[in-house]
């Protein structure tokens, strides 16, 4: 009696999932519809379009972030702009993003890093004026409503 038993977890055994057309298929399928869009490309913030486009994941800690973005052009690969350290792990571990295609993203919490950290001054080539004084950021948050 052979009954097959897809798992979650891939074996040599058997035929499982194949994530890789999955990864394919899933891309292909938005390149199609972005393809008969009057659209150039499709910039996506929200965490679930940016797992369908890039098949990558960080975690669902990060759902309201907005530090994590893709950009999927209409003639190109997409382009995911992530934590650094997630971006690192991308380019690693994410093959199928291709080359310079995981890439750190600027913080949308500016003034969050001290510029002795260096972060800043390499991502942006950021420079603090002469003079001025490092300043202690307040950092707020604000819930939008749904209508």
């Amino acid at each position: 009696m052979a009954i097959k038993t897809y798992g979650t977890m891939a074996v040599d055994w058997e035929q499982r999932i194949d994530f890789d057309r999955l990864r394919r298929e899933r891309l292909a399928r938005v390149k199609k519809l972005l393809k008969a869009s009057e659209l150039g490309a499709l910039l996506c913030f929200d965490m679930n379009n940016v797992r369908y486009i890039t098949s990558t994941h960080i975690g669902t800690w990060a759902q309201d972030k907005v530090n994590r973005f893709t950009l999927l052009p209409q003639d190109d690969e997409p382009i995911l702009w992530d934590f650094g350290s997630a971006a690192r792990h991308h380019q690693l571990y994410a093959p199928w993003l291709g080359e310079k295609r995981s890439r750190a993203g600027i913080s949308l919490l500016r003034g969050a890093m001290s510029p002795e950290m260096g972060r800043a001054e390499r991502a942006a080539s950021w420079r603090r004026p002469p003079g001025r004084r490092r300043s202690r950021v307040a950092i707020q948050t604000r819930q939008c409503s749904q209508a």
